[in-house]
């Protein structure tokens, strides 16, 4: 038996951009899958998983990342935001809202960090460079 992605997976995709064997795929937003003849058993996706959505060999689930976690989470520096909703269109916890910068003019996208597991999709689409995770 190999690793396995619950249905508690949100399709982030930090399991697969960590995993050294690229045993995992899918696509943002939809749950990902472990190729078990390319997973080495290594327990990356285990240890890096936001929302607890992997099973260890031994049926063991992997613990969420909490509220509490030290983990990094997505800052937008609306200076730099063009407004272009990338992120917001492909965050896959709904962690991102745009809000309305003036009345004359444009708007930018804003991260609720409570919400945010830190899996960087949204600053590898970001088209300005206006994000970062800290």
């Amino acid at each position: 038996m190999t690793y396995k992605i619950t249905d508690a997976c949100v399709g982030c995709g930090l399991c697969a951009k960590k995993c050294p064997e690229n045993a995992i795929e899918g696509k943002i937003k939809v749950r990902f899958e472990i190729d078990p003849f390319l997973c080495m058993e290594c327990g990356t996706c285990f240890q890096v998983c936001p929302r607890g959505a992997i099973v260890d060999p031994q049926g063991k689930a992997s613990v969420p990342k909490g509220k509490k976690s030290k983990e990094r989470k997505a800052t937008i520096d609306a200076t730099f935001c063009a407004g272009c909703r990338n992120c917001f269109m492909n965050c896959p916890q709904e962690a991102i809202a745009v809000h309305k910068k003036g009345f004359l003019s444009g708007v930018h996208c804003q991260v609720n960090k409570s919400a945010c597991v830190g899996c960087g999709n949204c600053m590898e689409i970001c088209i300005t460079g206006a994000i970062t995770l800290s």
